[in-house]
């Protein structure tokens, strides 16, 4: 839920995330100072405001479905004294309507596994639409990397209702690796975890050019 302020604390607190933002809007800042750049799901507009503040766009339109969110967008960039440079649009971007076409488009749409909050298909949607020809993409590019890792502390779990003081528990954990399996599993994988070298799984190639649908 993108209303919950928790899920941007935990997107703003992932220092590494943030800071690959940071450093491309300052490797590119050539193309970005004084330009228009639109923020595509922009959530607290943390994104909108590096790109004014170290960017140095001339107008950022940062466009939020989630009017909780979009109001929060407003009071932080009040904050930061970038309101005449960032315009909050309230809204889902298929509906936006903005006042000009953008030079860049700015947009933190990967989630876990990559594609996995969807979004992928709005920025898609808001570059044919609003992105001028020659335009850039941030990010540019996407890619799946996977390899196999060492799950023996959760072969334990499972194993380990097989015997529980003394009793058989084990469809207790047949059942919980069934309701495990059936999802993506999120956590922090340590490199000592890794059981083989990490290999290509899928690339979505150039963003400018993907086909939307």
């Amino acid at each position: 839920d993108y209303d919950q302020l928790a899920v941007h604390a935990l997107m703003l607190s992932d220092a590494p995330r943030v800071g690959v933002y940071l450093a491309a809007i300052r490797a590119r800042r050539a193309s970005i100072e004084g330009r228009v750049v639109l923020d595509v799901g922009a959530g607290s507009g943390i994104l909108s405001m590096m790109a004014a503040k170290h960017g140095g766009a001339a107008r950022v339109f940062a466009v939020e479905a989630v009017p909780g969110m979009a109001g929060l967008a407003r009071q932080l960039i009040a904050r930061n004294g970038l309101e005449d440079k960032v315009t909050v649009i309230q809204g889902r971007i298929e509906e936006a309507e903005l006042p000009e076409k953008v030079d860049v488009i700015i947009s933190e749409w990967m989630g876990f596994y990559l594609v996995h909050e969807s979004m992928l298909e709005s920025v898609l949607f808001a570059r044919d639409r609003w992105l001028r020809p020659g335009g850039l993409m941030m990010p540019s590019s996407a890619r799946i990397w996977a390899a196999p890792v060492d799950a023996e502390e959760f072969r334990q779990e499972v194993e380990g209702y097989g015997d529980l003081h003394g009793l058989d528990l084990s469809p207790v954990g047949e059942a919980e690796l069934s309701r495990r399996l059936r999802e993506p599993q999120v956590e922090d994988v340590a490199a000592r975890r890794l059981l083989g070298l990490p290999v290509l799984a899928f690339d979505l190639g150039d963003l400018h050019s993907l086909r939307c649908g």
